[in-house]
């Protein structure tokens, strides 16, 4: 199976944290392939001579799929411990792979857990899927379990890395491999564009909504919901059409009376049914199968396709709408839900490799976008989340406010493409901050002890920080060397931020260089601060005639 580059560089950086650490994270968005990462990078643990490896899931559709992509990328043919299923003899697995649910591992009680009857005196490569999950109890209990030899490892992979309990995924794993979002997949042609939509609704309120874990208590959710049901679902079976749409409910009740309302005569719309957690196994994939056959238009669905589902598109349309008919508070859970449509169709992008023209051939084909409906009404105390927040990443506060104004206004009558609008507030705020800091120069003549939010002070926005990631001071050698240009730090600044500052300073000469280099008849605006360096040492050399062949292999793109 050939990787993908970015799958490629998310192996890569796997083997190299494992080389050094113990235990690493690759981070994902949905769509991207991350079992693919996973499988490969367990053949390569399997090189080490008496090493086994073990994929931990929630859900048994995730388990499935997990054994099948393993053995279609490795050739093994993994074990299964769910259930059932059976893999262990005298502790050990008959498959060097072994995958299974993280319920069957607690299953038991002491000592006599099942995870118990596997042997962990040898290396194991431990892999995490969603592993979001990580922090909680049942998890680290077999994690430990596993990594009991010095020699074993641990992977995790996920879309979203965010948890709403605050429990940092910084406790479970040392480092981070790779990171790719779904910003970057819109932007490199590997998923569809989003588009966003929203339905103001006059009777949805949520001021009085309790909350619990970090997101909306669900009885108090059914509640409010229930008194704008019909506001909700007969505007989306308008502005929907033909279109084959994934709706995610809050409850089953809430589910039911949704596919109620669709299914009444007169809606002219096509047929929807519902699945939930306590859905039969064989209905729940007859539901799904005929989904995504394209027989059934609406799949409503509590809680079931937000992880361990993939649309298989036999319709050639794929999930073309996502309706957010479950307000959240969590970006997670949003992401996730999000995630179900960002698939391009099957066969789009094969063996294209250049991103413009990936974004091209999905753009000519049946799936040219998902949209993302949201639904707006009174929120009271609370933030929902919506499909800006998941592209923007953790987008600075102003650009965040620039983009949802503009967005609540002009998505309620049509269809916006988030990512172009994000970028178009991105580039409004930079304006923005640059005609401040310009202000600013002029009145720190004045008042040269004011102080000034240090990106301002370089008229530049700052690009998302993971959340976990935010918690890093910045190092005493990163405050130093931001220090010395000028520049005044708040205390609480992350190591994630300062990086950007330096980024930006080393992106162009010092006052002092670009001083010395236009004395000398060069122009300074092409160079960055090493490129300058490098040019000035050879001028104090009087190496000049190697200095025109030095700027033009340094040159940027105009």
């Amino acid at each position: 199976m050939k990787l993908r580059p970015y799958q490629e560089k998310a192996v890569e950086g796997i083997a190299e944290k494992l080389s050094s650490n113990r235990s690493t994270v690759a981070v994902l968005a949905t769509g991207l392939g991350k079992t693919v990462i996973f499988a490969k990078a367990i053949e390569l643990g399997l090189r080490m001579p008496g090493r086994r490896a073990i994929v931990l899931a929630h859900r048994e559709e995730l388990i499935h799929q997990a054994a099948a992509k393993v053995e279609a990328v490795t050739g093994i043919k993994p074990d299964i411990e769910m259930g059932d299923y059976r893999a262990v003899e005298d502790g050990f697995t008959r498959s060097p792979v072994l995958v299974s649910s993280i319920q069957t591992q607690n299953a038991g009680r002491g000592e006599h857990r099942r995870m118990h009857r596997f042997r962990n005196d040898h290396p194991w490569m431990v892999v995490v899927d969603e592993c979001h999950h990580a922090v909680s109890t049942s998890y680290i209990r077999v994690i430990d379990h596993y990594m009991k030899n010095p020699q074993s490892r641990l992977l995790g992979v996920t879309a979203t890395p965010d948890r709403l309990d605050n429990k940092a995924l910084g406790r479970v794993f040392e480092t981070v491999a790779f990171e790719y979002d779904v910003a970057d997949g819109i932007r490199d042609g590997w998923l569809v564009p989003i588009k966003q939509r929203f339905v103001t609704c006059d009777h949805l309120d949520l001021s009085s909504a309790r909350t619990s874990g970090g997101d909306f208590q669900l009885n108090d959710l059914e509640e409010a919901l229930e008194k704008s049901l019909q506001e909700m679902v007969v505007p989306m079976v308008r502005i929907v059409g033909d279109r084959r749409t994934l709706v995610f409910a809050a409850t089953v009740h809430h589910a039911e009376r949704i596919a109620e309302i669709i299914n009444r005569p007169g809606m002219q719309t096509g047929r929807a049914e519902i699945v939930c957690g306590k859905t039969p196994e064989e209905q729940r994939a007859r539901v799904f199968r005929e989904f995504g056959e394209g027989k059934l238009q609406y799949l409503v669905n509590v809680a079931v396709a937000t992880e361990g589902w993939d649309d298989p598109a036999m319709d050639g349309r794929g999930v073309q709408v996502i309706a957010m008919m479950r307000p959240t508070k969590s970006r997670a859970l949003y992401c996730q839900m999000l995630g179900r449509g960002t698939r391009t169709l099957p066969g789009t992008i094969d063996g294209i490799d250049d991103s413009a023209e990936r974004r091209a051939a999905i753009e000519m084909s049946n799936k040219g976008h998902v949209l993302a409906l949201d639904f707006l009404g009174n929120c009271g105390r609370h933030t929902l989340v919506h499909a800006g927040d998941i592209l923007g990443g953790d987008m600075d506060e102003k650009v965040a406010k620039r983009y949802a104004r503009k967005a609540e206004k002009d998505a309620v009558d049509e269809e916006i493409d988030v990512l172009a609008e994000i970028d178009k507030a991105e580039a409004d705020e930079a304006k923005a901050l640059e005609a401040k800091r310009r202000a600013h120069i002029v009145g720190r003549a004045r008042f040269t002890s004011q102080e000034i939010d240090p990106f301002e002070a370089l008229g530049i926005v700052p690009r998302s920080i993971p959340a976990w990631q935010r918690r890093i001071p910045a190092s005493d050698k990163q405050r130093s060397m931001l220090e010395r240009n000028g520049l005044r730090l708040p205390m609480d600044l992350d190591t994630g931020r300062a990086s950007q500052l330096i980024e930006a300073l080393m992106s162009k000469p010092s006052d002092k260089q670009a001083f010395f280099l236009r004395r000398h008849g060069i122009d300074p605006s092409r160079l960055d601060r090493r490129a300058a360096s490098t040019v000035i040492d050879m001028v104090k050399s009087n190496r000049m005639d190697q200095v025109s062949a030095v700027l033009d292999s340094m040159r940027q793109p105009s």
